[in-house]
């Protein structure tokens, strides 16, 4: 009976801590005034969906990401601070600071789904543009969570009582990655959607230029946005010399019209006076 209950109050434990984990995600998101939609609680923690871009805006995105893993290191350090004044069972003060450690780490590995995926997204966007950013993120959390998998397995023939957590962790992390990726494009078709409707809110938008050939289809433009940016697209002959320009409203409705495959040559250009 007393085996029990610990194993029901560990339980119990780890989901408070996976609650109090995705709360400070919720409240960080909150002072970005980025709306929630849903959690999803998973064995790793959760996820925390949003109805804003959030993906879409690497220096928002790394901000929501560590609040998560930094606020079971600040319930480490609380309860190292503590201990000296509070009376405590040893065993539970070790699962407790063991927890804690575990889900913040864990969450730190840098691959999707996980918070560390989402900082080494953020860090990428820039140079690699969104779409080529979330696929390698994604990949490396399918390797990662094969290699899970795997270990779970090892633990099954080795008579391992965890076995069950880790492989199902490993299972979950990999469908979570999976739909990360395939949903990347998606979300990055929303964005573009949107963005008549975020410049006429914002007014004013940091622009980002970009060079290309006139032989340079739309696919090959944009994979080189970086949100949160707006673009403009300079079309530049084999000289080096500049033959028009394209505004992202433009490409964004070329994009529509013509799809990923038609040349920039194929479109009107504002033409430099």
């Amino acid at each position: 009976m007393a085996f029990a209950w610990g194993r029901l109050g560990e339980a119990l434990l780890l989901f408070a801590l996976v609650l109090w984990h995705e709360s400070f995600h919720i409240l960080m998101a909150a002072l970005y005034k980025l709306p929630v939609t849903d959690i999803e609680l998973l064995p790793f923690g959760g996820v925390a969906r949003m109805e804003a871009f959030l993906q879409l805006n690497p220096q928002v995105e790394w901000v929501v990401a560590c609040a998560g893993p930094a606020s079971n290191l600040f319930l480490v350090g609380l309860a190292y601070g503590l201990l000296p004044y509070v009376a405590v069972d040893p065993y539970w003060f070790g699962f407790f600071v063991r927890s804690n450690l575990g889900m913040s780490l864990f969450n730190l590995v840098p691959v999707l789904p996980l918070d560390g995926g989402r900082v080494l997204r953020s860090l990428l966007v820039r140079r690699w543009g969104f779409a080529q950013a979330t696929r390698l993120a994604a990949r490396l959390g399918q390797g990662f969570s094969v290699l899970l998998a795997a270990w779970g397995v090892y633990n099954l023939f080795a008579k391992r009582y965890n076995f069950i957590l880790v492989l199902l962790t490993g299972v979950m992390l990999f469908a979570a990655a999976r739909s990360e990726q395939h949903n990347a494009s998606f979300v990055f078709m929303r964005y573009l959607t949107s963005r008549k409707q975020q410049l006429r809110l914002q007014g004013v938008l940091a622009v980002k230029h970009i060079a290309a050939t006139s032989e340079s289809s739309l696919g090959d433009v944009l994979r080189s946005f970086q949100p949160p940016y707006y673009h403009l697209v300079w079309i530049v002959d084999l000289e080096g010399g500049v033959a028009g320009f394209l505004g992202e409203l433009e490409v964004i409705g070329a994009l529509f019209e013509h799809g990923l495959s038609c040349k920039l040559s194929a479109l009107p250009v504002q033409r430099v006076s």
